[in-house]
């Protein structure tokens, strides 16, 4: 049974007495039959005049956002659930791209015929709010009790490439079996280079909810080869250790988002055989330069670790590494590659460096107060004091300032 969010039941009753039919679909129901909580919810809305009908009933419910007339989609935002109310509509592919549709909204669809435009069968099954029935012309429901991930409609598959990235993430985030017919699809999208349509946002979005939301990616990155993307992304034939570590980094997230992406990202491309190579294969990927930045000085700094454990690890070498790179996140990709250093881990918390540098304690506005004018050897101070104090040389601001007064004495500036 789909139980239907109680705050969400008085908008569907407003559909049904003006004479709709609200039908829920897609991800909510498959994530529902799955066990599996849900904040977005589609609802398809059939028998009703049209969109603008649709708004005027749905306005009193919450804030509704356009999302596309052509589309016939509102966003109703109601609790913390994303919630899209939709005309049902046939699309019809006219040129390349994502937006390259011809779209006809009909109210009156029959609901098979609806469905026929969704990618996976397990995606297909609708749920009919008035009548309480399921709707599943496209047997969705068996195949997601064996497990099997297969598509709706030949024809209209093919039709958005983007469908082979999702394939990936769905085998694995829901650990299914791609059926053979489906595989052969893909096959056919790459062979004949259909991928070339797709942005590559649109393409890293899906690669992102692999890796974010899969508890074993190397589910999805298994079947590059088989998709025939490896030419494409020759870079993702990944051996059998670097699938091992990418699930275990999978264990390991830190449910910060930005962080996440970043640590997955890093374990990803750690066996690359060049900074070159990781910077030429993340800027293929995305154009974030700040997670760019991250993940390639995560890659640059990689055996730190390594070299400072096989000698006596000092508190200035680890000071320096915070510098550089942040310890905590260098440490948990190294747990995921299934070693780990304890002792600098611990060396770090103690210094306060885990995450960040420190903050040096003397700034220019120190210098300043202190008799000195600005000038071009300000910044030859502040380096030097700086070292200094990842030295230890000194420990608080006081200190700072009286090692400060005798290194400008050494050089007569004081």
């Amino acid at each position: 049974m789909i139980k239907v969010p109680d705050f969400l039941i008085p908008a569907i009753d407003a559909l049904h007495s003006n004479g709709a039919s609200a039908v829920i679909v897609g991800g909510y129901i498959r994530d529902t039959v799955l066990g599996k909580e849900s904040k977005d919810i589609d609802i398809e809305v059939y028998n009703i005049s049209g969109y603008d009908a649709m708004m005027e009933i749905l306005k009193p419910f919450g804030s509704l956002s356009l999302v596309g007339k052509s589309f016939g989609v509102l966003k109703l935002f109601l609790e913390d659930y994303d919630i899209d109310f939709s005309l049902p509509r046939l699309e019809t592919k006219v040129s390349s791209g994502h937006r390259g549709f011809d779209v006809t909204l009909d109210s009156q669809l029959p609901y098979t015929e609806a469905a026929k435009r969704r990618d996976f069968t397990i995606n297909s099954v609708g749920y009919d709010t008035k009548s309480g029935s399921i709707l599943d012309p496209y047997n969705g429901l068996l195949d997601l009790k064996n497990k099997t991930l297969t598509y709706v409609n030949q024809k209209t598959f093919i039709e958005d490439p983007l469908r082979v990235f999702r394939a990936l993430q769905f085998c694995a985030r829901f650990e299914l079996t791609c059926s053979l017919e489906l595989v052969e699809l893909c096959r056919y999208i790459s062979d004949n280079a259909l991928i070339t349509e797709l942005a590559k946002e649109r393409i890293y979005e899906e690669l992102l909810k692999l890796l974010l939301k899969a508890k074993k990616p190397s589910l999805g990155f298994l079947l590059f080869d088989s998709f025939h993307l490896d030419r494409y992304y020759p870079e993702l034939s990944l051996t059998n250790d670097t699938l091992r570590f990418i699930d275990n980094m999978a264990e390991l997230k830190t449910n910060d988002l930005k962080t996440d992406v970043i640590l997955m990202l890093s374990v990803l491309v750690f066996d690359f055989n060049s900074a070159h190579e990781v910077e030429s294969f993340l800027h293929k990927l995305l154009d974030e330069k700040d997670i760019i930045q991250e993940v390639l000085n995560l890659y640059i700094h990689k055996n730190h670790l390594e070299r400072l454990s096989s000698d006596v690890i000092t508190d200035y070498e680890v000071n320096i590494l915070s510098t550089k790179v942040n310890i905590k996140n260098l440490l948990l990709i190294h747990e995921a590659r299934e070693v780990r250093y304890d002792e600098i881990k611990e060396r770090a918390i103690v210094l306060d460096v885990l995450t960040c540098k420190p903050k040096p304690l003397i700034l220019g506005r120190d210098l300043i107060a202190l008799g000195l004018e600005p000038s071009p050897i300000f910044s030859d101070i502040l380096n030097a004091l700086y070292d200094a104090q990842l030295r230890e040389h000194f420990l608080t601001y006081d200190d700072a300032k009286l090692w400060l007064k005798e290194y400008l004495k050494e050089f007569n500036l004081y």
